[in-house]
């Protein structure tokens, strides 16, 4: 069989920088502003140079090129042409574009089209140039060496998406000298993230102000997340109104990641989208759109925020673990390891795992032998003793409560603003039965950061066992309304499962516990309410089979609460739980 046709050529990759921003403030003059492009800018330079036009690819356009000098100076030409034509646009108005340009072999298809890991790479170039700038691939600037003095700048080895292997890059800039800060700070410790301030599609300056809120209302919420490095609004702000590059603003900044997005008010209903960026790769990592029906602008403007947040931040800390593991194991520093170790604790929670949980222990406390200050390490031990205490899988739950209150306590002592710290120590002594305390914890760590949904549902499940159904359940609904697809909802639902139970509600309780069984079906706690729902309904049968299942799935918890230990406070509830269960588990 005749292979299709082969040749080796240089090919540049040209897209419209913000182009989907641009359109939203004015369709038809984007519009017409990329047609004049096309015919006054890339054609003359394409014939100048001896190249042609593959193809037009929405907002971009992509050339090949005899020889690499030919591509490079027609693309020089070009992006000189485009700015000589926006220099007397308005910034935000003004058309720029981007440009990769790499050198390599191709494969031909129907009408000349041209295919390849080559023109993937040019592409991706592309997304890696700054606006107005051009990238080159290493073998394109050795090929411009004694044949143009243009000047670049090196850019280093760049991991570009879907390349297995790394390419060295250099960038060229409309001035020669580059935009980039002489000394970008270094990267922080931590998770570190860039608010942008999000573009309004209305134009008007009320609706302005709505945008602004949101933004600032992020970056206030994310601050409140002591895990990660938040840039201020007062620099976040410099760069509003701007055709920006998320890699440039992030090297300037010093952060990894750059949250952007836009509002739009059309009568009562207003929409917002956004989008994180993971920005050296210039990957989204995460994008959603949100539409509100308006009956009180501040209202909505708290929920849209709230659920953002909720969002992002998971999303931040999983990125961060996927780059940990990439990472050789010598390397990595006692963050990175008690990162690892948080993730471990987590998942040996949705899936029981108790050797996950064990190893998360052993590396959170390996982290802290190297910094004995590490907070992630501290919380990490809070929450997986925790986890030992409340689902009996360690040896003496006393002693994993006792670890798990010292750990979140010393955290406590570290950081008096980090509201984990309270949250994981108000769990430890809701399980040592200091109810008082517990419920103080709680309640602060909340305080410290409501836009957290586990903090939420942490105090919402204390109020619940305290008999605050009312304000527990508040509290539960906020959290599944910031994070409806929270993995770890199981815990609210569990929580108004218990609710149920506490109020005689046991058909309302019966519906949450239903819920959550679907999300985390061994779940014990679960489990046991709503078997006491059941029993309240005087469906025995029903309520016998949770108890054969948390037989199997967790003897000694079960064996402890027939024994007479409750999480419920008030006596008339302790004492009902348990003539529930013995009826269930009788049956």
């Amino acid at each position: 069989m005749q292979s299709e046709p082969r040749r080796l050529t240089a090919i540049v990759c040209a897209d419209v920088a913000g182009y989907s921003r641009l359109v939203g403030l004015d369709e038809m003059v984007t519009l017409r502003a990329m047609k004049a492009i096309y015919v006054k800018q890339v054609e003359p330079a394409v014939a100048r140079h001896g190249g042609r036009v593959v193809k037009i690819t929405g907002d971009g356009v992509l050339l090949e090129f005899a020889s690499a000098v030919d591509a490079v100076h027609a693309a020089v030409d070009l992006q000189t042409g485009v700015a000589q034509s926006g220099a007397r646009v308005a910034p935000d108005r003004r058309v720029e574009l981007r440009i990769g340009i790499n050198v390599g072999e191709v494969v031909v298809l129907g009408d000349n089209d041209i295919f390849g890991e080559s023109v993937n790479v040019a592409a991706r170039l592309q997304e890696l140039a700054e606006p107005g700038a051009i990238c080159v691939a290493e073998r394109v600037h050795d090929e411009l060496q004694g044949k143009s003095d243009l000047s670049f700048q090196d850019m280093g080895d760049q991991r570009l998406k879907n390349i297995n292997r790394p390419i060295r890059v250099w960038q060229w800039y409309p001035d020669g000298a580059g935009r980039i800060i002489a000394d970008p700070p270094a990267l922080p410790d931590k998770p570190s993230i860039a608010v942008l301030p999000f573009d309004s599609m209305s134009g008007d300056d009320v609706q302005q102000a709505f945008v602004d809120g949101i933004t600032e209302d992020i970056i206030t919420e994310l601050s409140r997340f002591r895990s990660l490095f938040v840039i201020a609004r007062n620099s976040a702000f410099t760069y509003k109104g701007r055709s920006v590059d998320v890699r440039q603003v992030a090297r300037e900044l010093g952060v990894r990641y750059v949250l952007e997005g836009s509002a739009r008010r059309a009568g009562e209903r207003v929409r917002v989208t956004a989008q994180l960026i993971e920005a050296s790769s210039g990957a989204h990592l995460w994008a959603e759109r949100y539409d509100r029906v308006v009956e009180d602008i501040f209202d909505v403007q708290d929920a849209i925020t709230r659920s953002i947040v909720a969002a992002v931040t998971p999303e931040v800390e999983g990125a961060e673990l996927a780059l940990t593991r990439r990472a050789r194991p010598a390397d990595l520093k006692a963050h990175e390891i008690a990162l690892q170790a948080w993730a471990d604790a987590w998942d040996s929670y949705t899936r029981p795992d108790r050797v996950r949980r064990d190893r998360a222990i052993a590396r959170a406390e390996e982290a802290l032998r190297i910094d004995p200050h590490c907070m992630r390490a501290l919380l990490t031990l809070a929450l997986a003793h925790w986890q030992h205490a409340n689902l009996r899988t360690s040896p003496s739950p006393q002693a994993s409560v006792q670890a798990a209150i010292e750990a979140a306590t010393r955290a406590t002592q570290l950081d008096r603003l980090n509201h984990q710290a309270f949250v994981f120590r108000g769990l430890g002594l809701m399980m040592a039965q200091r109810f008082d305390e517990a419920m103080m914890d709680l309640r602060h760590g909340c305080d410290l950061n409501p836009s957290d949904p586990g903090a939420l549902i942490a105090r919402g499940w204390g109020e619940v066992v305290m008999g605050n159904t009312d304000v527990g359940g508040r509290l539960l609904q906020d959290a599944m309304r910031v994070s409806p697809r929270d993995p770890q909802m199981y815990n609210a639902y569990t929580s108004l499962c218990a609710a149920g139970f506490i109020d005689r509600n046991y058909a309302k309780g019966v519906e949450w516990g239903v819920i959550g069984k679907r999300q985390h079906p061994d779940y014990p706690p679960l489990r046991h309410y709503l078997a006491l729902n059941y029993v309240g309904l005087g469906q025995l049968e029903r309520a016998a089979a949770e108890i054969d299942a948390l037989r199997r799935v967790a003897p000694e918890w079960l064996a402890e609460r027939l024994a007479g230990f409750s999480a419920l406070v008030r006596p008339e509830h302790r004492e009902r739980s348990l003539e529930f269960l013995r009826r269930a588990a009788d049956a």
